[in-house]
């Protein structure tokens, strides 16, 4: 088009708005002002604008928690991660919730 990055990918916005954190070279103030128009740079640690979710988390699968770890998977693959502690759960206590009748607590054999 003739004028020079006129066209940028959301990333490169991105790395210009802060949002990875500080680059090892100050960015070009024009450059920026041109990325991100009216829009402030991130000035602090970006992860601290990232609200605390733990807490939730915990409550959400608070069934499901054996061990630390559990809380962890649970954030990071939330679907997976119950399909994975039934099964567990299936596994210890021997019981296929899959296939147990919950309403008359009753289970085939």
């Amino acid at each position: 088009m003739g004028e020079r990055y006129k066209m940028i990918t959301k990333e490169t916005k991105d790395v210009l708005a802060g949002k990875y954190g500080k680059t090892t070279k100050p960015v070009d103030p024009e450059l920026q002002k041109k990325a991100l128009g009216d829009e402030e740079p991130i000035t602090c640690r970006p992860a601290d604008l990232i609200p605390d979710e733990l807490d939730t988390l915990r409550k959400e699968c608070a069934q499901w928690i054996q061990q630390d770890e559990d809380v962890l998977t649970y954030a990071l693959f939330p679907q997976v991660a119950v399909d994975f502690f039934k099964y567990r759960q299936a596994q210890q206590t021997k019981v296929d919730a899959t296939v147990a009748d919950t309403e008359n607590g009753s289970y085939p054999v």
